[in-house]
């Protein structure tokens, strides 16, 4: 199986804009049941986040460099080394990724209702984030079902941390109840 090079950063730009989106989508939607609002913390929340994970990828990328760079010559251990293209072009496959990513939890809002909606971003979202983990399952010649209901899950649970945390403000901020759950 081949991996395009820059992989690595597609996959984190798309399990991490599909997570990160879908947790604010849900929690704006729970908090204010305004589909103009969800529509705008989604996408300026997804291009921010596309913008941090770029970066994030990028330096981490080069901090990994640096340390392969270490390994080989101090520790005379034969590790590859990522050239610097290497880590440009992770970076750019995150951004790209991760701005993709925005589309499936926010694209509802544009025509259904506000339940309707967030039922729908999770339905497509947690599909998505399975069908990644099992690509990564394959790849690391792990069970790819596991690891795609792994991926999922992990989606899951962002959505409901934030639907919980998006009822609570809404209790506190909008209704001026302090209200958990």
């Amino acid at each position: 199986m081949k991996i395009i090079k820059g992989f690595q950063g597609a996959a984190f730009g798309l399990a991490d804009g599909l997570i990160m989106l879908l947790g604010l989508v849900i929690g704006v939607a729970e908090a204010t049941s305004n589909p103009t609002s969800v529509i705008i913390a989604g996408i300026a929340g997804g291009i921010a986040n596309s913008f941090g994970n770029a970066i994030g990828f990028y330096i981490s990328e080069l901090t990994e460099r640096g340390q392969q760079i270490y390994e080989r010559s101090k520790l005379k251990n034969k590790v590859l080394v990522h050239s610097k293209k290497e880590a440009v072009v992770s970076g750019i496959f995150t951004f790209f990724t991760t701005l993709l990513a925005l589309v499936v939890p926010v694209a509802p809002f544009f025509f259904f209702g506000i339940y309707q909606s967030m039922i729908l971003a999770v339905t497509v979202a947690v599909i998505l984030l399975f069908l990644l983990g099992n690509y990564v399952g394959k790849l690391s010649r792990e069970n790819p079902i596991k690891t795609g209901i792994k991926f999922a899950i992990l989606g899951i649970i962002g959505a409901v941390v934030c639907y919980l945390v998006g009822d609570f403000l809404r209790h506190l901020l909008i209704e001026g109840v302090f209200k958990i759950f």
